[in-house]
């Protein structure tokens, strides 16, 4: 009888603890399909991205993470060495994932509640992305300038679908995510009004306060109002106010390092830089990133020979909560009254617009 109670005892205190363990942490059981043996897949948490939070083995198939988050985290997994990655919200929960070796973007999640909410609003969004990705197919050098301006059209709706779904579904964390990264675009108002639709356990957290700070810094600037002056680092330390360096015409470029598309615009900006520079125009590169070194090699490489400044705070950055900017390259020219003029303006459309106003007829 008493060595029946005692493995009563023990069965009750097992099932405790594995209760305990399944309610406490998450557990990723991983299958795959055409992967071999010993291959090393990574596993990201954010906000910090680009740190490594484990990694795992895959063996006959399969692989498994186990840990725990504070609340639901945006994943991410990734086969070393390719291009096989999927992210996905993580809970603390049991989180099956049904992966193939090149289709890993593909990969089937069971087991998150957020991320169910995530496959929802992207089938909401389905027939906006085929549009995208139509659009970005043509692209050329020829009607970059013009598809880009299309693009923003559609990013528009895309962003009408995301405030239906936080009207929806208030409580989610995709909601939170969604608003986080379309505030720019509804500038300060609109997202103020949307933050309110939120869960306030919600409204609390990280990307809550920086919400809140964006609704405080935001100005939602257009074309014929004032600039808002800005003083932020240079790549030395030195701080530098937009109005110290303003010229007779004088572009803010929002850009990055790792910002590929930024990239490809700097030798047209370099050189129309060296054409009207003795004539008054000015450029104040404003950069997005976050890693100084990588923003200091960009800058050298790119011969970006005009003041560049950024506090290092990525999409958060300040000046960019000001003017209203997430998705980079961007923009605003500013005439010498102080008055934003344009916006997003580049290519063809720069050179005829700096033409026109420093009345140059060389044609280059």
């Amino acid at each position: 009888m008493k060595t029946i109670f005692s493995l009563s005892i023990l069965l009750t205190l097992l099932i405790s603890c594995q209760d305990k363990s399944k309610n406490e942490g998450y557990i990723i059981q991983g299958t795959t399909k055409h992967i071999p043996d010993s291959t090393r897949v990574l596993l990201y948490l954010y906000p910090k991205t680009d740190e490594i939070a484990d990694s795992a083995i895959v063996v006959n198939d399969k692989f498994s993470f186990e840990g725990k988050v504070k609340r639901p985290t945006l994943a991410h997994l990734r086969i070393i060495s390719s291009r096989d990655n999927k992210t996905f919200w993580l809970e603390n929960k049991k989180i099956r994932f049904e992966g193939e070796k090149g289709k890993f973007s593909n990969a089937q999640i069971t087991g998150s509640d957020t991320q169910k909410e995530a496959e929802l609003l992207l089938k909401r969004k389905d027939s906006v992305f085929k549009e995208m990705e139509r659009l970005e197919a043509m692209v050329t050098d020829g009607n970059r300038d013009s598809l880009f301006k299309i693009y923003e059209q559609i990013q528009h709706e895309e962003i009408k679908i995301n405030l239906q779904f936080i009207n929806d579904h208030p409580d989610s964390y995709e909601s939170l995510f969604r608003l986080n990264v379309s505030k720019e675009r509804l500038g300060a108002a609109e997202t103020d009004k949307a933050f309110t639709l939120l869960n306030p356990e919600l409204q609390t957290t990280e990307e809550g306060k920086t919400i809140e700070a964006f609704i405080i810094s935001n100005k939602n600037l257009k074309i014929g109002d004032q600039f808002i002056d800005i003083e932020q680092p240079d790549i030395n330390g030195h701080r530098v106010k937009l109005s110290e360096i303003k010229g007779k015409y004088t572009l803010i470029e929002f850009w990055a390092s790792w910002c590929g598309p930024c990239r490809s615009f700097n030798p047209e900006l370099t050189a129309q830089y060296e054409l009207h520079k003795d004539k008054g125009f000015e450029i104040l590169g404003v950069s997005l990133d976050t890693d100084k070194e990588k923003w200091g090699e960009a800058i050298k490489k790119d011969g970006l020979s005009w003041v560049n400044v950024s506090d290092l705070k990525g999409f958060n950055n300040e000046a960019a909560m000001i003017y209203g900017v997430r998705d980079i390259p961007d923009n605003f020219l500013i005439d010498e009254h102080g008055v934003i003029i344009a916006r997003f303006i580049r290519g063809e459309e720069l050179k005829d617009k700096l033409r026109e106003l420093f009345h140059d007829n060389t044609g280059s």
